[in-house]
């Protein structure tokens, strides 16, 4: 069996049952505090898991409940441009898995290239161009060849977005670039990704979507639009602003995710 990461299980979660792992992005960590009788780990108090070390990724593995459904919740992740190999950047999805949690919710902060994506929008992604250099499926024996032609899966999207309708919560649409980083994006490359198909773009998520895909596990992805990408809106980009935007998006954050969960 492909295994990305050696396995990292808290003892006091290996015989807890979950409905889903939800990777938090930057800005969105907030949500964790509308968990209830949740219990918290330190990433650095877990034997053998990298510690984080981005503003807004608090490195806090949180286990709680929402509603009837029991939720895992990674505030904070790990990325290509700190020096974390593809496989130690999906060492979460990992633990998810190990934990047999069925469905994967990855989530993060992007830039919006596609005109109609402003700062505070969320973006269901149904596709991916992974730009990263990287794949967490590299170096692996046997290799493997998987289809990715469903990776992201769709099923609730209509009555989600039917429920944000109703919630006057616009969720779009549309397909993510995952880029290295750290830096933001020129303005001449977000014309050739705009050229490509993005919609948006990031420095996370689409190879822990692969790992996701891989193992097996529903996986699905959010994008909260924090910014304009570069060349699209007047003055530089700042990491501030997209703390600052997810914070300001946190209660509706909130509302999709419990959107769906009555959907799981």
């Amino acid at each position: 069996m492909i295994r990305f990461f050696p396995r990292v299980v808290p003892p006091s979660l290996s015989d807890r049952t979950f409905d889903l792992a939800i990777v938090l992005g930057s800005g969105l960590g907030g949500l964790t505090e509308v968990l209830e009788d949740s219990l918290c780990f330190s990433y650095g108090d877990i034997p053998g898991l990298p510690t984080t070390r981005v503003e807004g990724h608090q490195g806090r593995l949180v286990a709680g409940a929402i509603g009837d459904k029991q939720v895992l919740c990674f505030q904070g992740r790990y990325h290509l441009y700190e020096g974390y190999s593809a496989q130690e950047v999906c060492s979460l999805v990992q633990m998810a898995f190990d934990l047999h949690i069925p469905n994967l919710l990855l989530t993060n902060a992007a830039g919006g290239i596609r005109l109609d994506l402003q700062p505070g929008d969320f973006m269901w992604i149904t596709d991916h161009l992974n730009l990263s250099g990287a794949n967490p499926l590299q170096g692996m024996i046997p290799p493997r060849f998987p289809d990715l032609s469903t990776l992201y899966n769709q099923d609730p999207l209509p009555a989600l977005k039917m429920a944000c309708d109703q919630a006057s919560i616009p969720l779009k649409q549309g397909v993510l670039c995952g880029l290295v980083g750290p830096t933001y994006e020129t303005p001449a490359e977000v014309r050739m990704l705009a050229g490509l198909g993005a919609d948006a773009v990031s420095m996370s998520t689409v190879n822990e979507a692969i790992a996701g895909h891989v193992l097996g596990m529903r996986v699905m992805a959010m994008s909260l639009i924090s910014n304009a990408a570069a060349g699209l809106h007047e003055g530089p980009l700042d990491h501030q602003d997209v703390l600052a935007t997810g914070k300001q998006a946190a209660s509706r954050g909130e509302a999709v995710i419990r959107f769906l969960l009555d959907l799981l």
